[in-house]
């Protein structure tokens, strides 16, 4: 490659100006590349706290600061040829000495910083250089004076580059390390360039054993120099090629480890937001079990002597079902009963009791012949959601009214408050949603809604007759023959056969106007379509 480079240059005029511009801007260039590879080596400890990395750009820091910038500024100020006698060999040894650290260093270090590494190799340059020069100038009469001139010197110590260039280079390629390869062929080309040096040397001094050899020698003092500075600049341009391939290697490594730990950070806040919700539903539940139980011992307490015995069994059962409910909640599990057939009338009793205890007025009107099919203890829970919420917001007697509709039974809460205007039917059923001026969680809705769904069966509010909200249950009745489910907040209403086209034989069919999945339910020669309001 140097032969290659130097022939290309072809002869020219030793005095010729712009040759000697030309090496001028090859070094300058040079020292820049050195500069930012080290620069760069020094992200790349910043970034993953690489101890190698940074003692390497050290490494290339001083041979570029000292051996490029400091070889070529000082010769102005110092005596001629001072740069051959101590600042490039003494800069070579220090970065040698680097070089060979960096094989046995630890890949991580927290006592590293780069002011303390620059700053021990600073000191290690200063000491040596000035030892350097100490014995070239007594040379005569100091019997360790250095044998040669500095460049013979300098181009011994960098034959042993050569050997350390391809340990780094069979070192990376082991260790699939980016850095330590391309890091073997930037001393293999500072090899090259320090001995392009070395035969600027007078002619007896130089071996020739070749023709290229010879030309080579006879080529001028400014085309050597030249050269040397193209072959640095190639050296130090693969070692910037080296950092920033590896510092890729690391973006797209952080970059994985990124995507991986906001994956696992959405997974852990949706696992949070479930079980803060969880604790949310079961302190409302909570709640109003504690309610529930609070109104009735205090109605025992106060009335007993007023209370008929079936009033008294039913305040005592409904404490009982309430304190069954708690127990079921401290143990942190949700409701895994089974579905069966009940008699609705037992589980609505005890429930209107409980409200009457808690100063509501309340009205049953319930066929003690009624099955329905489900949870009993979600059933009771919903009911007494509906009874609070009648209780808070309604004014009046609160009605209770259950009938059968074919293979469901449709149970209505019925007060005599506001109502629930028709744009807020399907709000009121999120979670969260309640009215500002209303103290609350804006749970009790949703938690109803859920607890009916997921029995085949939907909650929804429509107007009452007479004024006040009507909030609907749909629930299956103990014989079913078919399930069905809702899909959102609405009512059942009643529709002829063949309405909107023919009937679907499995039950399903599209509302007119809005294209919303539906079901219908047959009720012998009728049949109930569940339907979305139109806000």
């Amino acid at each position: 490659m140097l032969t290659a480079v130097l022939f290309a240059l072809g002869p020219g005029d030793p005095t010729d100006p712009d040759i000697a511009s030309i090496a001028a801007s090859f070094e300058l260039s040079a020292g820049a590349l050195g500069v930012v590879a080290a620069t760069l080596c020094v992200v790349r400890w910043r970034l993953a706290g690489d101890a190698r990395a940074l003692w390497l750009g050290t490494a290339v820091g001083i041979y570029a600061v000292c051996s490029i910038a400091l070889a070529q500024l000082l010769p102005a100020v110092l005596p001629e040829g001072t740069s051959v006698e101590w600042i490039r060999p003494a800069s070579l040894l220090v970065s040698l000495a680097l070089f060979a650290y960096v094989l046995r260093s630890p890949e991580v270090d927290a006592r590293l910083t780069p002011a303390r590494t620059f700053g021990l190799a600073i000191v290690a340059f200063v000491t040596l250089g000035a030892g350097l020069a100490i014995l070239n100038r007594f040379g005569e009469t100091v019997s360790l004076a250095m044998p040669g001139d500095g460049d013979t010197v300098s181009s011994l110590i960098a034959l042993a580059w050569a050997g350390y260039a391809t340990v780094y280079v069979l070192r990376g390629i082991r260790d699939r390390r980016l850095l330590f390869a391309w890091y073997g062929l930037t001393m293999f080309g500072l090899t090259l360039a320090e001995l392009a040096r070395a035969l600027l040397q007078p002619a007896e001094v130089v071996c020739y054993h070749c023709a290229a050899a010879a030309q080579l020698a006879q080529a001028s003092m400014e085309e050597l120099v030249v050269g040397s500075a193209i072959i640095r600049c190639i050296a130090l341009l693969y070692a910037v090629v080296g950092v920033t391939r590896e510092l890729q290697t690391l973006f797209a490594s952080q970059s994985s480890r990124l995507l991986k730990t906001t994956v696992d950070t959405l997974s852990t806040s949706a696992s949070l937001r479930a079980a803060q919700q969880q604790q949310e539903e079961l302190a409302h539940e909570a709640r109003n079990a504690l309610t529930a139980i609070e109104g009735a011992t205090q109605t025992l307490e106060r009335f007993r002597e007023n209370l008929d015995t079936d009033t008294r069994q039913a305040l005592a059962l409904a404490v009982s079902d309430e304190i069954g409910r708690l127990q079921r909640l401290v143990g942190a599990s949700t409701s895994t009963d089974h579905p069966v057939s009940f008699r609705l009338s037992d589980i609505i009793s005890p429930q209107l009791e409980l409200a009457r205890a808690q100063g509501a007025q309340v009205v049953g009107v319930v066929p003690d012949d009624l099955l329905a099919f489900g949870r009993p203890a979600d059933f009771a829970e919903v009911l007494q959601n509906l009874l609070v919420n009648a209780r808070v917001h309604g004014r009046g007697t609160i009605t209770v009214r259950a009938v059968h509709n074919g293979e469901y039974i449709l149970v209505r809460v019925e007060d005599r408050g506001p109502g629930v205007p028709m744009s807020l039917r399907r709000a009121i059923f999120e979670r969260g949603r309640r009215a500002s001026d209303v103290p609350g969680s804006g749970l009790g809705l949703y938690l109803s809604r859920q607890l009916v769904q997921r029995q085949q069966g939907n909650l929804w509010v429509e107007d009452a007759a007479g004024g006040g909200a009507s909030f609907v249950m749909a629930i299956p009745t103990g014989q079913r023959t078919a399930t069905a489910s809702f899909t959102d907040s609405g009512r059942l209403r009643p529709i002829k056969r063949g309405d909107n086209g023919v009937e679907p034989s499995n039950g399903h069919g599209t509302v007119p106007g809005n294209g919303s999945q539906h079901t219908k339910l047959r009720a012998g020669a009728r049949c109930w379509e569940y339907q979305e309001p139109i806000d």
